[in-house]
């Protein structure tokens, strides 16, 4: 069967190649919460050992045998498992993404990016463009959505530990190293993917990792795991209201996106009260072109808007954002390899 034939509204549509995309937008819904599944239940891995029934698996997970089986029919249309006539299912070639132990896994940024939390802000995205604000903060907003099922934003915290993890792997292949170090904080750093990689690149340094409780949930066992336990100190708090002084060294990875520019300036404005005197602030962010050209940060900028109220900024918006804080753009470095990411590096002004 062809993708085309595996398309619920690809013939109504006509049939084409053309047809084919416009019907797998159509479907995202379906397709995204088959990924969901899969990812949550750790399905890749359990068939890793060799086939087995809905049945079966679904006595190891919990499920329901019925639903669970329902949905693995499902993710058979989308070639993530097969089915045999005995009615037992396999890993395909797609589905070995979701395992664990893939070299390259999916595992988490389905479960994490596809969860309620998120997946309501998204279907709201007309009323948005219509002009409904968006506050993430307020009730029923998705930080207190995280605040109040703790599950939640660890499968987010994962999800995020997953990207992060892609762009360590960036850092560590180009050879980057901060201007700064010493005393790093690292600001809304979840379960410390960064972090771990700065401190392993200068041992001489120390850290501390800084965020919401639920967030740092994972932070001590992948702490412990990467070697670095005992260099770096959790503190729970909202950046929002202030940051752990004293440092030499601040760090916000894919964080300011998440806030219009008032609540941005008011973080990095804690920063700079908090900072050393001559102290540094390391941002990373998904940098939008300053030309016509797509970019994926585009579609990131689109989840800031439903989600967040937030947004992506070129790079002179970013430095123009630091200046009325009191630092100076020093150096900017692209890490666009696998996504658009830039980093800008900037230094203490006294004030």
């Amino acid at each position: 069967m062809s993708d085309q034939e595996m398309s619920l509204h690809a013939k109504i549509l006509g049939g084409t190649e053309e047809a084919y995309r416009v019907a797998r937008m159509i479907e995202g819904l379906l397709m995204a919460q088959v990924a969901m599944a899969v990812d949550r239940f750790g399905v890749a891995d359990l068939l890793a050992a060799g086939p087995r029934t809905a049945e079966e698996l679904a006595r190891d997970v919990g499920a329901d045998a019925d639903a669970l089986g329902r949905v693995l029919a499902a993710a058979s249309v989308y070639r993530l498992v097969r089915r045999d006539d005995a009615g037992r299912y396999a890993l395909t070639s797609t589905g070995e993404l979701f395992r664990t132990d893939s070299e390259t896994s999916a595992r988490g940024l389905a479960g994490g990016f596809l969860g309620p939390g998120f997946w309501a802000t998204g279907s709201g995205i007309a009323d948005v463009v219509r002009g409904k604000k968006v506050d993430p903060a307020a009730p029923g907003g998705v930080y207190e959505f995280f605040g109040q099922h703790p599950e939640e934003a660890v499968w987010f915290a994962r999800a995020m530990g997953r990207i992060t993890g892609a762009l360590v792997g960036e850092l560590a292949a180009s050879g980057f190293r901060p201007l700064a170090s010493g005393r790093i904080v690292d600001v809304g750093g979840s379960r410390g993917t960064l972090l771990a990689h700065l401190l392993r690149t200068d041992p001489e340094s120390t850290g501390i990792l800084f965020d919401r409780k639920e967030a740092l949930a994972e932070a001590p066992g992948f702490l412990a795991s990467a070697g670095v336990a005992d260099r770096a100190e959790l503190v729970p708090g909202s950046f929002m209201e202030g940051v752990p002084a004293g440092g030499d060294l601040y760090v916000l990875s894919q964080t300011l996106h998440n806030w219009d520019d008032e609540r941005a300036r008011a973080v990095v404005g804690n920063c700079h009260r908090a900072s050393r005197p001559g102290g540094s602030l390391m941002v990373i962010e998904y940098v939008l072109p300053d030309g016509p050209e797509p970019s994926l940060a585009h579609l990131m900028d689109l989840i800031m808007l439903t989600a967040l109220a937030g947004r992506e900024r070129t790079r002179d918006q970013l430095a123009a954002l630091m200046g009325s804080c009191g630092y100076a753009l020093v150096r900017d470095t692209p890490m666009d390899r696998i996504l658009p990411w830039r980093v800008l590096e900037f230094q203490h002004e006294p004030g």
